[in-house]
């Protein structure tokens, strides 16, 4: 996916959230279900503290020690307030191609922060619209197919690598119903995705796909699994991310 599409995708979040934060019927308190033990406020909080580090990481090009937000709510929503304009104007200036710290595969260039951060938003935007009692809006098929591959291309081997989660078993087909994108995982290396026969095949929407693989929707509930649904369970109860 280009780079302008994941930016305007990044404003359009950022700037939703920014926009429940600033309204009369902000409600801080409210639980965010999709983020067992946090109030909107600890999501607010959090937002600010990622898009802090990645300013920092752009501005040196190296890793930089990520900040913990306030624990006082009202000054961690302040902060992710103030800190918008700074941020926004911080991804809008990115050159792709410039090398710079990231924690996805070589060659490292800062535009692999561009489709992290369009996609941290769009996740935590959907966890917003969850705790409000509202079904996620605005994510094209071809983003939510995006999404699907950086869960199983780069965050599922990283997890691995890390020691963080163990392989999914058996060889897993994940399906795009509306783009028809595949991906399969499991049975073999995860640096090398789709080189065994699958024993399963999960296919979903996108958007489906993509909350699902994160865990902000039931892919068992809204999936068409076909073939072995044990080793689909399995693969869908391992830590594919963070």
């Amino acid at each position: 996916m280009d780079d302008n599409t994941l930016l305007t995708q990044l404003q359009t979040d950022v700037l939703a959230i920014q926009s429940y934060a600033l309204g009369e019927d902000a409600d801080l308190a409210r639980a965010v279900p999709t983020c067992p033990g946090w109030t909107v406020a600890d999501l607010l909080g959090h937002l600010w503290s990622i898009e802090s580090w990645v300013r920092q990481i752009l501005r040196t090009r190296e890793l930089a020690e990520e900040p913990q937000p306030q624990d006082e709510p009202t000054q961690a929503v302040a902060d992710f307030l103030d800190g918008i304009p700074d941020y926004l104007t911080a991804m809008r200036a990115v050159n792709a191609d410039e090398p710079c710290w990231g924690f996805g595969p070589k060659p490292r260039l800062a535009g692999f922060w561009i489709r992290r951060q369009a996609h941290e938003h769009a996740v935590h935007h959907a966890d917003l619209q969850h705790a409000l009692g509202a079904d996620p809006v605005g994510l094209t098929p071809d983003f939510c197919a995006d999404g699907v591959d950086e869960v199983l291309a780069m965050f599922y081997p990283r997890q691995v690598r890390f020691g963080r989660t163990e392989p999914v078993a058996a060889p897993i087909l994940f399906r795009t119903a509306d783009t028809e994108h595949a991906w399969t995982v499991g049975g073999t290396e995860p640096s090398e995705p789709g080189q065994a026969e699958p024993v399963a095949t999960v296919t979903a929407s996108a958007e489906d796909l993509y909350l699902g693989l994160w865990k902000r929707r039931d892919l068992l509930e809204t999936a068409k699994v076909e073939g072995d649904t044990a080793a689909v369970q399995q693969a869908l109860n391992v830590a594919l991310t963070p």
